[in-house]
């Protein structure tokens, strides 16, 4: 037997009665994720409102971007990057990326949209020169351990 909600309302004034299904109410889904003991449980929560669910998205999305920015911010302070940290912070702008354009487009406008694709293309090209170079710095210690290690081992032809 398949499980179905319903929603009933009746207006006071008028005496009508209001019947919808949940699972054709078109809009923004939430599932929330805090568990609280004696609290009313909420498995989802649909947004109908568009300018709502736009500025809840607008809100996680801006989030997202002040995170990335301030582990730039903080692989430029320390001079060096760590390699796992800038990959890991590449993968999540790119995962944020796909989001947008699998998820979030229908409820955003162009504007906004383009204008975030934008900016998460221009953290996603600093990450990876950030990645880039410390790869190089890397491999330019290696290849100078290897010439140092030769030096010591070769002794050459004496008397």
């Amino acid at each position: 037997m398949k499980r179905q909600n319903y929603y009933l309302h009746r207006d006071s004034k008028t005496g009508s009665i209001t019947y919808l299904e949940y699972d054709k109410i078109d809009g923004y889904k939430i599932t929330p994720r805090t568990k609280i003991e004696d609290a009313i449980k909420v498995n989802k929560v649909v947004i109908v409102n568009p300018g709502f669910s736009e500025k809840i998205i607008k809100k996680k999305i801006d989030i997202k971007i002040r995170q990335l920015l301030n582990v730039i911010s903080t692989i430029d302070e320390d001079g060096d990057g760590d390699e796992g940290l800038i990959s890991k912070s590449l993968m999540d702008a790119e995962k944020l990326r796909n989001s947008i354009l699998n998820n979030y487009v229908k409820y955003l406008g162009h504007t906004y949209e383009s204008l975030t694709m934008k900016k998460i293309q221009v953290i996603i090209n600093q990450l990876r020169i950030k990645l880039y170079n410390a790869r190089s710095i890397k491999r330019v210690s290696e290849l100078e351990s290897l010439y140092y290690l030769d030096e010591d081992v070769y002794k050459g032809r004496g008397r």
